[in-house]
């Protein structure tokens, strides 16, 4: 009997270590979690203040650009090898690096207008012949023979491919050339001609960078999908400095307890002011948001009557009168 209830108290022993192991290794990962949304919530504080005060905005694109940027970039945890955990590149435009030509070797010759780009996370090569070479000129067609690729990929291997296209492409027209994966680091040739030595022509050769979509399993794909919507706005040629303060108040409020604390202050400055009124005593000094809007309207109709007639400054001070009873709070016995 006793060594059976000595197996159990040894069994019993082993679950509890078990279980605590179990939520040490998990602790950290919490841990971590809860500094990065402080680490946020600190983060849309400074944004939120330098949107307020910066006397330009727009001069303070940069620094906005910069604290947004590292977020993101953070919250989507990257890797040693330029990946990320809670994101990865994906087959759709984020963007492209181009050059554009004039092309005069005829597509007979041996040799032909070599046009290179290079840049990264690249999927796709597209040739795009305009339709004016010039602002008067029309464009001619361009010969396509092949797209030279040099690659490396995120594991460090890199490729070298010859890919045959073999097009003519007319003014106003494009063609494109799918590459195999996405590389880290892409360096494309094409080499394009001309019908005749007589129709020298315009093409553009554009290397298709990846885009990179975040998880949404992510715990953190809200916080990213609000810095974002702020970088498009920190983004834009001028920014709208009422747009970007709302977003970023609201980013702010979707953070874990931020509207429960936002709200639980509002009420406790609401009690202490009702308190004071109450008491009689006072801070020395007015803030921010003490007046609401109509307070602040009926207080300016007041300054204005202060300034007119006999009779308008009368019924100002009856008006001020008015608004002082009406804003101190009844004391309750």
């Amino acid at each position: 009997m006793k060594n059976k209830v000595l197996v159990a108290l040894i069994v019993l022993l082993v679950s509890l270590s078990a279980a605590a192991q179990q939520q040490t290794a998990v602790d950290p990962a919490s841990s971590a979690t809860d500094k990065n949304i402080e680490m946020l919530a600190n983060d849309l504080h400074a944004l939120a203040r330098v949107t307020a005060v910066a006397e330009d905005i727009n001069r303070s694109r940069q620094i906005l650009l910069a604290i947004t940027d590292a977020d993101i970039d953070t919250l989507r945890m990257p890797r040693g090898d330029g990946t990320y955990k809670w994101a990865s590149l994906q087959r759709e435009e984020g963007g492209r690096v181009k050059d554009e030509k004039t092309v005069e070797y005829v597509h007979t010759e041996k040799e032909l207008r070599n046009v290179m780009v290079t840049g990264a996370n690249g999927y796709r090569v597209e040739v795009v012949v305009p339709k004016k070479r010039s602002l008067v000129a029309a464009n001619n067609r361009v010969w396509v023979r092949n797209v030279l690729v040099d690659s490396t990929g995120f594991d460090g291997k890199i490729t070298h491919q010859e890919l045959p296209v073999n097009a003519w492409v007319n003014p106003g027209d494009a063609t494109g050339v799918a590459l195999a994966d996405i590389g880290k680091s892409v360096k494309v040739t094409a080499e394009l001609g001309v019908e005749s030595g007589n129709k020298a022509a315009v093409a553009e050769v554009a290397l298709v960078q990846a885009k990179l979509v975040d998880d949404p399993n992510s715990p953190y794909f809200p916080a990213v999908k609000r810095l974002l919507q702020v970088r498009d706005l920190v983004n834009a040629k001028d920014i709208n400095r009422g747009a970007l303060k709302n977003t970023l108040d609201e980013a702010l409020l979707s953070l874990p307890g931020q509207l429960e604390k936002r709200t639980a202050d509002q009420a406790e400055a609401a009690r202490v002011r009702k308190l004071m009124a109450e008491q009689g005593t006072t801070t020395g000094a007015i803030a921010i948001g003490d007046a609401t809007p109509d307070v602040v309207n009926a207080l300016a109709d007041i300054a204005r009557m202060l300034g007119g007639t006999l009779q308008e400054q009368t019924e100002a001070r009856t008006k001020l009168d008015a608004l002082i009873g009406m804003l101190k709070p009844q004391v309750t016995l």
